[in-house]
C-alpha cells in the first residue's frame, strides 16, 4: 500500500482527478457502505431534496471525496508546486491580522473541500500547531505526519500531551489548527450532544474551551475545489458564541459554523463520515440496516 501511495504521488493532477471521478462513480453504482452513509447523511441534512436532487448530490459527493482521497499522496509526499494550485484569497493577511492581536489564533478546518490543501493557502510564516487523530491504518500515519510537517505544521496527537501543546501555543500567541467536525473517540467531558442539521450528534468541546480560556479568535477555513481542479481558500470569523462558557452554546455555534462552510458547495463535504451516530439513549441508529422479514 505504501508503494502504491508513493506511485500515486508521482501522477499528474489531471490523471489523479480522472481516477477520482471514476472511482467515485463506481462507489455510487456499487452502493457500498460509503455510499449508504452518504445517502443517509444527506437524507438527514437535506430532507426536502427531491429524489433526483438527492441522487445527484450523493453521486457528486462520492466523486468529490474520491478525488480528495487520490490527491492525498501527492500532497503528503510532494509539497513542490502545491502553492501554485491554491488561491489564498486574502487568507494569509487575515491570519496575520488576527494573530497580531496577541491572543493566538484557532484555525477550524472542517472535512470540506480538501483539508490537506489548506496548508498551501495559509500564512506559513506563523508558527502553527495542528491536532490530529492517528488513522486506523497505521501505515498511513508516517506519510500523513511527514507531509504536514513538510508544510511547517507541528503535528501533535489527540492526547493529554497534545492538548497541552495547543494551550502552550495559544498562550504564546501562536496558531493552532483543529478539524472541528471530527468526532472525539473518548467519552464524557470530551463530547457533548449538540444539533447539527437539526439532529443531536457528538460534538467536540475542546475548540470552545480553547477559545474561551485564551480569548483566541476562531477562523473557519477550507480549500474549496474549483471547476479546473485548483483550489480557492474560503474563510470567515466564527461567532463569539463559539467561546461561550456554556459548552452547549459553544458546541451549537461550532456546528452552525460548519453548516455555514458547507452552504456554497455541499457536495465537497465528507458525507461518508458517520457524523449522525446515536449519542442519546433511545436515539435511532440511522446506519443500522433495516431488519428483513424471514421468509
Amino acid at each position: 500500500m505504501t508503494l502504491l501511495l508513493r506511485l500515486l504521488a508521482r501522477f499528474p493532477w489531471g490523471l489523479l482527478h480522472w481516477i477520482g471521478r471514476r472511482v467515485g462513480a463506481l462507489m455510487y453504482r456499487l452502493h457500498g457502505r460509503e455510499a449508504r452513509n452518504v445517502h443517509m447523511n444527506l437524507a438527514i441534512a437535506y430532507p426536502d431534496l427531491a429524489p433526483v436532487q438527492h441522487e445527484a448530490l450523493a453521486r457528486a459527493s462520492l466523486v468529490e471525496s474520491a478525488i480528495t482521497l487520490v490527491e492525498m499522496p501527492r500532497i503528503w509526499l510532494s509539497q513542490e508546486g502545491l502553492s501554485h494550485r491554491v488561491d489564498p484569497n486574502g487568507l494569509p493577511e487575515r491570519m496575520r491580522e488576527l494573530a497580531g492581536q496577541g491572543r493566538g489564533l484557532i484555525l477550524a478546518m472542517p472535512h470540506h473541500g480538501n483539508w490537506e490543501m489548506v496548508s498551501s493557502g495559509i500564512d506559513q510564516s506563523l508558527r502553527i500547531t495542528g491536532l490530529y487523530r492517528p488513522p486506523r491504518q497505521a501505515f498511513l500515519e508516517p506519510l500523513m505526519t511527514a507531509g504536514r510537517t513538510n508544510a511547517r505544521i507541528n503535528m501533535v496527537p489527540t492526547s493529554r500531551n497534545g492538548i497541552r501543546a495547543l494551550h502552550k501555543a495559544l498562550r504564546s500567541g501562536e496558531v493552532v489548527a483543529i478539524l472541528p467536525d471530527q468526532v472525539p473517540k473518548t467519552a464524557g467531558a470530551a463530547v457533548i450532544a449538540a444539533p447539527f442539521f437539526g439532529r443531536d450528534c457528538a460534538t467536540m468541546v475542546l475548540l470552545g474551551r480553547l477559545a474561551a480560556r485564551h480569548a483566541s479568535p476562531v477562523l473557519f477555513t477550507w480549500a474549496q475545489r474549483q471547476a479546473d481542479g485548483r483550489y480557492c481558500m474560503r474563510f470567515f470569523n466564527a461567532d463569539a458564541a463559539i467561546a461561550d462558557p456554556d459548552p452547549m452554546i459553544a458546541a451549537t455555534a461550532l456546528n452552525r459554523a460548519v453548516e455555514q462552510c458547507l452552504a456554497e458547495a455541499p457536495e465537497q463535504y465528507q458525507w461518508a463520515y458517520r457524523r449522525f451516530f446515536p449519542v442519546r439513549p433511545g436515539q435511532a441508529d440511522p446506519y443500522r440496516p433495516e431488519p428483513t422479514l424471514a421468509s
